[in-house]
């Protein structure tokens, strides 16, 4: 396992529903961390040996940084003044969001190459951008309400696959799938999850229902979401060619934030009266602990078998966090 330890003051966001939840927590500097690494990290995404983070400098700046896990190379990808949020990474490319030009759009940095390019440029909000290949998916507001917007970044072309009522957030995208919470039915419908197939221009209604449904991500053909329909926030995660919906987790207690990665699925999980990190393989049907750390772990993300997330060990320390499954 690897650590790396940014320090001071860190905000974590923490969005359910409507609802927003800030936590304040104090970091104090501790062993190793990047050279312009100024404050604490939270939304860790991770690509093979490659991890992008959004790091705090106070209550009004953040950078996007990153690290090689495997040669320790790291910096500041922003490189900019001014709050920089939500990096997603896939292979040498990390995108986020960002607002030097005083408006929140969306910004690609080419690790190796170094090349930094303005996705969007408008004056309404684009936000929690994801990337797969040459594809961006991202939040915009420039029809009021939140829709989701598809770029194409060797066309340079974009097209907004969702302008449905209300509010639609939290994409995710792994190759021809999008997948996002919607709300298009109002606050009673407690919002549900869609896809959208890219070639077949189609979109997929996943959940219609009074329970809670939320936080979706996708990989090679499965969704993942948390739902409240059996009380506590569960896991569940459905298959996009058969349709096949599987439980995955039933404990009594909350499990809450998937990502998933092939076959493997991570999650925050309240069994033990704290905050762990549990697996699960969609192959074997199996369930496992990833973590078992001194205090919270939170913000997990994976890449095969590597998973990164941030542990809290006390109030005044944050690490980031790197592990591999084992088997």
């Amino acid at each position: 396992m690897s650590r790396f330890t940014p320090g001071k003051i860190h905000l974590v966001v923490a969005l359910a529903g409507i609802a927003v939840i800030v936590l304040l927590l104090f970091i104090q500097n501790s062993g190793q961390e990047p050279d312009k690494d100024p404050g604490g990290p939270v939304f860790p995404r991770i690509y093979e040996n490659l991890v992008t983070y959004e790091s705090r400098t106070d209550l009004h700046n953040a950078d996007i940084l990153f690290i090689n896990t495997s040669s320790g190379e790291n910096g500041d990808l922003s490189q900019e003044e001014g709050n920089q949020y939500r990096p997603d990474i896939d292979k040498d490319r990390v995108v986020w969001q960002d607002k030097r030009s005083g408006y929140w759009n969306i910004y690609l940095k080419n690790i190796t190459s170094g090349i930094l390019t303005e996705i969007t440029n408008h004056t309404d909000r684009e936000t929690t951008p994801h990337i797969s290949g040459d594809r961006i998916v991202y939040v915009t507001e420039r029809n009021i309400s939140p829709d989701i917007a598809l770029f194409n970044i060797t066309t340079g072309k974009e097209q907004l696959i969702c302008t449905a009522p209300d509010v639609q957030w939290q994409p995710d995208i792994d190759g021809d799938w999008v997948v996002w919470e919607d709300w298009r039915r109002g606050p009673k419908s407690e919002g549900d999850i869609y896809v959208y197939n890219i070639p077949l221009n189609q979109e997929i209604e996943i959940t219609n229902s009074s329970s809670q449904d939320w936080f979706p991500a996708v990989s090679d053909g499965w969704v993942v979401w948390q739902s409240s329909k059996h009380g506590d926030f569960d896991i569940v995660a459905e298959n996009l060619t058969t349709r096949k919906q599987i439980q995955v987790t039933t404990n009594p207690s909350r499990q809450w934030l998937a990502a998933i990665s092939g076959d493997i699925i991570v999650w925050i999980d309240e069994r033990n009266r704290q905050w762990d990190i549990y697996g699960y393989n969609l192959s074997s049907g199996s369930e496992f602990r990833v973590t078992n750390d001194t205090g919270n772990d939170a913000w997990p993300a994976i890449s095969g078998k590597k998973v990164a997330y941030i542990n809290y060990p006390e109030k005044s320390r944050s690490n980031l966090m790197i592990t591999e499954i084992s088997g």
